[in-house]
């Protein structure tokens, strides 16, 4: 992975506007991000639910780290 495509992915993470975009158009966003073809289909590809599911958790865990509050 180069390292252009580790900071997309990190941003669709970490970032609901960047992700939203990129739900809604995987190759355009990808091409935009001037990644390769191969990175632009190894994320359109990506597990949709595991993106959001893992996205809510970074989330959590970013803000229970914010305000020093933990979940049980």
């Amino acid at each position: 992975m180069s390292p252009r495509f580790e900071g997309f992915l990190a941003r669709i993470y970490v970032d609901a506007e960047a992700r939203h975009r990129f739900l809604a158009d995987p190759h355009g966003e990808a091409t935009r991000a001037g990644l390769t073809r191969e990175e632009s289909e190894a994320l359109a590809a990506i597990d949709r639910t595991g993106l959001e599911l893992a996205a809510r958790s970074f989330e959590r865990k970013r803000l229970q780290k914010a305000t020093g509050v933990r979940s049980g």
